[in-house]
């Protein structure tokens, strides 16, 4: 239930209600969504979760399932879970990595702003 509800809540922009089902972890995932959305509360989503498994060991779950891409093929996508005083809450958003930009060496820009791009123009 959680995981259906932490996604209802991304999909919709209620990102204040996201970080309620979260840990200080996974807020950095949704303050990220916030920054992207910049306010704009009107284009939502309805994200399907096919398959929703989730394997419990202890205070901590796994959760695996599969999600529709742009192109209609099914995608693998993870969430780790961790329960903190009787509540599960969205721990890792599986693939999301917040780099801080003060602490990037010289020659790290390429992990934010790739220079493969195909994209001839933006060269």
């Amino acid at each position: 239930m959680v995981v259906r509800q932490w996604q209802f809540y991304i999909d919709h922009n209620q990102f204040d209600s996201a970080r309620l089902y979260s840990t200080e972890l996974a807020r950095s995932y949704v303050d990220f969504l916030d920054a992207l959305a910049q306010g704009d509360t009107s284009e939502t989503d309805n994200t399907q979760l096919y398959n929703l498994q989730c394997d419990i060991q202890g205070d901590s779950a796994i959760c695996h399932y599969l999600i529709e891409g742009e192109m209609g093929e099914k995608i693998p996508d993870t969430l780790i879970l961790q329960r903190i005083n009787g509540r599960w809450l969205v721990h890792r958003v599986e693939g999301f990595l917040v780099i801080p930009v003060d602490s990037l060496q010289p020659g790290d820009e390429d992990l934010i702003f790739p220079s493969d791009s195909l994209d001839e123009e933006l060269e």
